[in-house]
């Protein structure tokens, strides 16, 4: 499996495996990934399917993987040291890297911290974030000990948000993709630019889509769960993109998201409450 290094040095594989949101049929699904080349899995305490995340590692080399998980609880009464533990044990062994979901309002420089400390303390080989764009990225960068190696965002050729890419780029921050292939979008997948650049390669639309990304530097974390489908989805390293062919997808960038936004992710009875739990825990030490 090819990798991209990490600013860290860490190096992790150009392509993950999404996990959300499946459940009962994830350990038989994760077992048909790794036997098709798949070396990075994707999950969050908040897909609540980390347990069977673990169950499907101790069938294969773990290893001979990386796993990252998501710290999401901040909505909850869960702490963070064990919202941690929580996920190590049902993931059966330490996640390789740990992301901070959102910038949740009032938390997220508190949150850090504590992933800092993973980090420092050897818990875990990589810290990142998700769903930061340019202003809070900035916010973290002047404020870390630790700067994060990843920020995982939704990108995909009708949402590319080139302004966090390029920043990222600029500050050895690897972007990885969510939701690359827009969950079926469509307009996307009737593109005709995509369809015309599908049949140079003989490949399908969403096999150019997860090229793209490669070839752009970022790493695309798709979902499947056939057998078909999760082999598909590798059978990307037999040809790469012409200069041309990617500035002919660059072009299709219409701003269409399809998840939710940083922006408007929270509610002000949320960040009411983000307020109050930080100065709870300015209050406790």
């Amino acid at each position: 499996m090819e990798t991209f290094r990490l600013s860290n040095g860490y190096e992790i594989p150009v392509i993950g495996y999404g996990t959300y949101p499946q459940k009962e049929s994830l350990p038989r699904n994760l077992v048909n990934a790794y036997r098709a080349g798949y070396r990075l899995f994707d999950t969050s305490d908040n897909y609540d399917n980390e347990a069977y995340l673990g169950e499907g590692l101790t069938e294969i080399d773990r290893n001979d993987c990386v796993v990252i998980t998501k710290y999401s609880r901040s909505m909850g009464e869960v702490h963070f040291a064990d919202a941690f533990k929580n996920s190590r044990d049902k993931l059966k062994s330490n996640p390789d890297i740990y992301l901070l979901h959102w910038p949740y309002p009032f938390l997220w420089k508190y949150h850090w911290r504590q992933m800092e400390k993973l980090y420092l303390a050897g818990e875990v080989k990589a810290i990142g974030v998700c769903n930061f764009e340019v202003d809070k990225l900035e916010a973290l960068l002047r404020f870390c000990k630790v700067p994060p190696v990843i920020d995982q965002i939704e990108r995909h050729p009708l949402f590319q948000q080139k302004d966090i890419v390029e920043y990222c780029d600029s500050h050895d921050i690897r972007v990885m993709s969510y939701s690359p292939v827009a969950r079926g979008n469509k307009e996307l997948m009737e593109s005709p630019v995509l369809k015309e650049i599908a049949g140079k390669y003989n490949k399908s639309i969403g096999q150019i889509i997860l090229r793209w990304d490669i070839d752009t530097g970022t790493i695309p974390i798709p979902g499947a769960s056939g057998e078909d489908h999760i082999r598909d989805n590798i059978d990307i390293f037999d040809f790469e993109l012409t200069d041309e062919e990617l500035g002919r997808i660059s072009e299709l960038d219409s701003g269409v998201r399809i998840r939710f936004a940083p922006k408007t992710r929270f509610t002000l009875k949320q960040k009411i409450q983000f307020l109050i739990k930080r100065l709870i825990l300015i209050l406790i030490g």
